[in-house]
Order: C-alpha cells, then sequence, then structure tokens
C-alpha cells in the first residue's frame, strides 16, 4: 500500500473506498468531519451559529449547484471538522478536518480526497501558512476559497461540524461499523482499539478520527482513517436504504435537530437521495500526495506537485483513482 508521507503519491486506504456526500466531516469526522449528516440530513433555516455542536450543510456560490443536482456535471462538496469546544464559534475555530467530496452523479461513484490539517499552503489574502487556519482567518468561506486555489475546482456545497456535533451525529443513527486496519493506543485522543471491525459509538468515533499519534505518517495517516469514517457513514446509509427507503426519513430527523442550513428541504432530500445512488464499491479514499517536513519551528505537510494531475483527474468527472 502505497502512502502519502515519504514517497509523494496518494495515500490509498486499505478497503479504499467510498463516500459521497457522506461526510459530515464527519468530519470529524473530521470525522472528521464532519460528516455524516451530511449524508441526508434535513435541518433549520438560520445564520452562523456559535453552538458547537451543530452541523452546518451551505451552499458555497448560490444556486450554482443547481446543474450538478441534476446530473450535468460533478457535484462538489468540502466537509470540515472544526475543533471548537463548547462555548466557541465553530466556524471561527481551526479546522481538524478537510475532506473534498466529487460525486461522479452519472455512474453513481466518488472520491473522498483528504487534506492534511497541517498542510502548507497559499491562503488567499494572507499569505502561506497552516491550512487548518484559514478557518480562523476568514471561516468556511475562506476555506473554500482556499482549496478552489489549490485544485482548480468550484466547490458546490461545504459541510461543517465539531467534535461535539460528530458525536451526536453518529449516537443519532445508532453508531458506526468501522474496519481499524492497524491497532491504536494513543492516550491523546483516546483512541484504544485492536486491528479488526469495531462498532464506534460517537465518542469511539471521535478518538479514531483525532488519533495522529501511532498512525503511519501522523497527520497523513490521520486523514487516511477520517475518510474511512465517511466510508463507513455512506455504507451504513446505503443499507438502511435499501432494506427500507423510508429510513432515509429516519436520518433526515436525526439531522433536523442538528443541522443548520440556508438550504431548502428540496436540496437537502436530493442530497440524500444522491448519497443513496452512490455505490459504496465505486469510491476511493485518497489523501492528497504529500511529504512531511518543516517550516521555520512548524511541523507541516508540503503538498506534492504530483497532486496537480490528481486535481485535474477528479475535476474532470467528480472521480480519481
Amino acid at each position: 500500500m502505497r502512502t502519502a508521507a515519504g514517497r509523494g503519491g496518494p495515500h490509498r486506504p486499505r478497503g479504499g473506498a467510498i463516500v459521497r456526500v457522506g461526510a459530515t466531516c464527519i468530519a470529524l469526522l473530521a470525522a472528521s468531519a464532519g460528516i455524516l449528516a451530511a449524508t441526508g440530513a434535513g435541518g433549520k433555516s438560520g445564520p452562523a451559529f456559535a453552538a458547537a455542536d451543530v452541523v452546518e450543510i451551505h451552499s458555497a456560490h448560490g444556486a450554482s449547484f443547481v446543474p450538478a443536482l441534476e446530473g450535468k456535471r460533478p457535484l462538489f462538496i468540502l466537509a470540515l471538522g472544526s475543533d471548537a469546544r463548547p462555548g466557541q464559534n465553530i466556524e471561527r475555530e481551526r479546522a481538524d478536518s478537510i475532506h473534498l467530496i466529487g460525486v461522479d452523479v452519472e455512474h453513481n461513484r466518488a472520491t473522498v480526497l483528504g487534506f492534511p490539517r497541517d498542510s502548507w499552503v497559499p491562503i488567499p489574502g494572507h499569505g502561506t501558512t497552516k491550512i487548518n487556519t484559514a478557518m480562523v482567518l476568514g471561516g468556511p468561506n475562506l476555506m473554500v476559497k482556499t482549496v478552489e486555489s489549490i485544485t482548480g475546482i468550484q466547490v458546490d456545497f461545504w459541510l461543517l461540524t465539531s467534535f461535539g456535533g460528530l458525536t451526536r451525529m453518529v449516537n443519532g443513527i445508532g453508531g458506526l461499523s468501522v474496519n481499524v486496519p492497524r491497532a491504536m493506543h494513543d492516550r491523546f485522543s483516546g483512541a484504544n482499539f485492536s486491528k479488526g471491525r469495531h462498532k464506534f459509538n460517537g465518542k469511539a468515533a471521535l478518538a479514531f478520527a483525532r488519533d495522529r499519534h501511532d498512525v503511519p505518517g501522523g497527520d497523513l495517516g490521520r486523514s487516511a482513517n477520517q475518510g474511512r469514517l465517511l466510508l463507513s457513514a455512506l455504507s451504513k446509509l446505503n443499507t438502511v436504504f435499501q432494506d427500507d427507503p423510508g429510513n432515509l426519513l429516519k436520518w433526515i430527523s436525526v439531522g433536523w435537530r442538528n443541522v443548520r442550513t440556508d438550504l431548502s428541504l428540496t436540496t437537502l432530500l436530493r442530497l440524500g437521495l444522491t448519497a443513496t445512488r452512490v455505490d459504496p464499491d465505486k469510491v476511493t479514499n485518497l489523501v492528497v500526495p504529500a511529504t512531511t517536513g518543516t517550516a521555520g519551528s512548524q511541523s507541516v505537510v508540503f503538498i506534492s506537485a504530483k497532486a496537480r494531475s490528481l486535481y485535474a483527474d477528479l475535476s474532470a468527472d467528480g472521480f480519481a483513482s
């Protein structure tokens, strides 16, 4: 298995595949992050909220997403996980997870592309620094601009949640089944899992998504694991939808209690239905090709020039292999 750290090639997690809208960044998931609410959750309209346990879903550029939802071009969603704690503004703390999700609506496939939070990149209007600071400097809108400037891909929607939001969403859908690729024992994140498949509640999912101390490549490995959570969310959505299409409404009811959005219920439903059509076996889970290093006294991640071909591949149809 190739890894991004040290080789400059895209990191392809084992079992790799999947997800399209399921990212509640999940986001962490980050979950990373965040991410799960997006797989089909409705919400209440309103401005940005300071509460750190909600999930936000918004259009990045007005109604420009319409052709994508109609299948006339690829759909792109930026899933963000904020490290905001209780009492902090979810939109103005550092991004703990960053995933660009491309969806090939025509062929029911997708790609989840992770950007390590310490990626050393140019942030429009603010010089070069760690990508996760874009949230602090200008909120999700600046993060969208940053990712767009790096990749040349226009984002249709952005999703944002926090540690509390991820925990509540995972618990709200009854947990997630995740294949842990290697043993994890990290006292900082609380991850303490043996290798193999685990049923995660919200707390366990968050610990899995945050661990970067005993995973290969540190921040790179964590981004890959956050992608695994997204895959798990999409797989569960597909399973419960196939068992009973009415289950989608149950997921929406979970989201309704936790989501803040400026999107119409019709648009949210279309996003959810789009997610159910994506084949989990046709989703790639990638991390940008990169190497670790330093910038001054800071430990950072340098995105490889090889990423340009990956961006071009993703931009063409929403899918990269």
